[in-house]
């Protein structure tokens, strides 16, 4: 049996990009309405509920990883 090559980045690469990519959207979004005084809009236990900027936590920021587990295939 051939083993799998890969066209792209392995799975494992793009699922960590994909989570990167979203907290920092996440980050820019708070960021954003803290400067329009604009409530946040969440899902807190099984409701939509308007958060004042001033009251929203940023998220951790991305972590950069220390070594390369894997080499590109």
């Amino acid at each position: 049996m051939k083993s799998k090559k890969y066209d792209t980045q392995p799975p494992f690469d793009f699922a960590e990009k994909v989570g990167v990519a979203l907290r920092l959207a996440v980050a820019d979004a708070i960021e954003e309405h803290r400067r329009s005084g604009h409530p946040l809009a969440i899902w807190q236990s099984g409701r939509v509920v308007l958060l004042p900027p001033d009251q929203a936590a940023m998220p951790d920021p991305p972590r950069k990883k220390s070594g390369r587990r894997h080499e590109k295939l």
